[in-house]
């Protein structure tokens, strides 16, 4: 009677076994990941471009109006801070392509710049989102760049 209930208990765990990791395979994400995402979600008002985009504390410019690929594009921006540099954090929009961080230097009293270069993806053309923020968060900038190939 105890071999017939032995294979039960092994099929029993190594369902469970599968379960679990099926499981987790497709919702850690949404568990572990949840606060990164909901962040770029908003839209911001701005779109960094050739305009200059004037927030309360600080405002910022793209040497051109879209990005194109592996081609680098001067970020400036003015704030008056005491930081050292300011840090760039973008997502992809429409295709999840990882986290795209530049760190942009301080050239002079309250200019921060830095050379804005975007890897290549399948879209033509696709939208970047995230922030430009101090080290200490005292000054966070919500942008959005536009990338066109």
């Amino acid at each position: 009677m105890k071999s017939s209930q032995h294979p039960l208990r092994r099929f029993v765990s190594v369902f469970s076994l599968f379960a679990c990791v099926w499981i987790g395979y497709f919702f850690a994400d949404s568990f572990l990941f949840a606060s990164a995402n909901e962040q770029s979600n908003v839209a911001p008002d701005c779109v960094l471009s050739t305009t200059t985009c004037d927030f309360s504390n600080a405002s910022a410019t793209l040497a051109n109006d879209t990005v194109e690929p592996l081609v680098p594009s001067t970020l400036s921006v003015n704030a008056d801070s005491e930081a050292s540099y300011f840090l760039v954090e973008l997502e992809g929009v429409e295709m999840n392509m990882g986290i795209y961080k530049l760190k942009l230097v301080k050239t002079n009293k309250n200019q921060f710049q830095g050379d804005v270069m975007l890897p290549i993806c399948m879209d033509a053309e696709m939208t970047w989102r995230g922030s430009i923020s101090s080290p200490d968060k005292s000054i966070s900038l919500p942008i959005d760049v536009r990338m066109v190939r």
